[in-house]
């Protein structure tokens, strides 16, 4: 998987780039080089819901416990792998009027936002302990080389957080190069501004076909 460096290095090295075509040092590379290839990541990390961003998170749900902290990301579906079928998802408000002393199998669930973060609140409290499931939607766009996961790009060795596979990297990456390099020309009317858009476009055609997405993508230009 290529680092952080090694994107802003062979950016740097595209054609008509007008930054460094070889930083020697990562301190050394510009802020708005960075910033393009962050900003890049963002944009097309949330154009989809890539089946590579789904995951997948287990924990124990305690008797008596009427809440958890919730999956770092966006969820989809939550469930009790000793029940049948998913809790029902409410809005906080739904749930004020609930009786938060009733015990049960958990039906319904709700999200608070605490100092803690999200939190996965349940009606009615769990009357036995129970192995909580629930899908969602990743926001965490890069790893360290532990594999701890990050928000973005940021130190110079991180990596994308992408599956371990040349194919999808590749498609990904070059997403991110076209992508970054309008983000640093910039000026819509410069004359390598639109080949870039365009590079983008076919290059996020083929990584939606290779993931199996074929509707219409989210993108805005």
């Amino acid at each position: 998987m290529k680092s952080y460096f090694d994107i802003i290095k062979n950016i740097s090295n595209m054609r008509w780039s007008i930054v460094d075509p070889d930083p020697t040092s990562f301190a050394e590379v510009q802020k708005p080089v960075k910033l393009a290839v962050e900003q890049a990541n963002s944009y097309i990390w949330s154009l989809e819901d890539f089946p590579f961003r789904i995951k997948k998170d287990v924990q124990k749900l305690t008797k008596g416990s009427p809440a958890v902290l919730a999956p770092k990301g966006n969820l989809t579906e939550v469930w009790l792998n000793e029940a049948k079928g998913y809790l029902k998802p409410i809005l906080s408000k739904e749930a004020d009027f609930l009786n938060g002393e009733e015990t049960g199998q958990p039906s319904v669930y709700w999200l608070e936002f605490g100092d803690k973060g999200a939190e996965l609140h349940f009606y009615p409290k769990p009357d036995a302990d129970y192995t909580l499931s629930a899908r969602y939607i990743t926001n965490f766009k890069a790893q360290n080389l532990e594999g701890d996961l990050k928000y973005n790009l940021e130190e110079m060795d991180d990596v994308l957080n992408l599956p371990e596979d040349k194919t999808i990297e590749d498609l990904y990456l070059q997403c991110l190069y076209a992508k970054s390099m309008e983000y640093l020309i910039a000026d819509t009317s410069d004359e390598n501004y639109k080949p870039y858009q365009r590079e983008f476009a076919e290059a996020y055609r083929n990584l939606l076909r290779l993931t199996g997405i074929r509707h219409n993508p989210r993108i805005v230009f």
